[in-house]
């Protein structure tokens, strides 16, 4: 993948997660991110996912150099 297309990806992610919690606040049928990931951290397995997730964005965003 080109580099453009990785920043395009990680834009619409950004702005999906804004949307999320835009909708979460308006309506009070979807939850904000906050609650979502409260839910989610209820269960062990779940605290794993986060983790997990929480690593490999930090790997990818803030660690990885460019390699050129």
């Amino acid at each position: 993948m080109t580099e453009s297309i990785t920043v395009v990806g990680y834009c619409v992610l950004a702005a999906a997660l804004v949307a999320c919690e835009a909708m979460g606040r308006m309506r009070r049928r979807t939850p904000t991110l906050a609650e979502a990931l409260a839910l989610v951290t209820r269960w062990r397995a779940g605290r794993w996912l986060v983790l997990g997730g929480w690593l490999w964005l930090g790997w990818h965003v803030f660690v990885r150099g460019d390699w050129r």
